[in-house]
């Protein structure tokens, strides 16, 4: 079965879905992971790749269908990224398309954990960071990241570890 986590940053969805994967033995795509090595790549930031991205969306596109060929090639899979439940919608692929959210104090925490920095700046770069994929999102693909309308199951993870949060997508599986 394809299953696709979405979800805002620091949700913990790419935690979860390496839990997933793992446990189910399934193929896994971290698209977030492909982006930040594009931006490597460049010897850009994630920052400043997202711009350049936003000027060139041909390179958008490119990932886009890189992403779709896995989905297409693989049944047992688990593509985990912003808009992997978007895109497979839109390409009739089908999934159990998942979003993994949290509330922003709490996401917060989680980057600063995994990343470093001060509480400001981290809050900072993630409002940055999501006001600039919206407007990203909505200029590319005429997305809209606040519609659920593409999931079958939204989890708050706020109080749920990664384990916690697998075994409630294992009973929705």
């Amino acid at each position: 079965m394809r299953i696709t986590i979405s979800g805002t940053p620091g949700s913990g969805k790419s935690t979860v879905a390496r839990t997933l994967a793992k446990r189910l033995g399934y193929r896994y795509v971290n698209t977030g992971q492909i982006f930040r090595d594009a931006a490597d790549a460049r010897a850009m930031t994630i920052q400043e790749f997202a711009r350049y991205v936003d000027a060139h969306p041909a390179v958008d596109r490119k990932l886009d269908a890189a992403l779709l060929r896995e989905a297409r090639a693989h049944e047992d899979i688990i593509l985990e990224g912003r808009l992997t439940g978007w895109l497979t919608k839109r390409a009739r692929i089908p999934a159990l398309r998942l979003w993994v959210t949290a509330r922003e104090n709490v996401r917060v925490d989680r980057l600063m954990q995994r990343d470093g920095g001060t509480r400001q700046e981290t809050l900072r770069k993630l409002r940055e960071r999501a006001a600039g994929e919206r407007m990203r999102y909505r200029k590319t693909y005429g997305i809209d990241l606040r519609s659920l309308s593409p999931y079958d199951v939204v989890i708050e993870t706020d109080e749920l570890n990664s384990r916690q949060t697998a075994a409630r997508i294992l009973m929705e599986l």
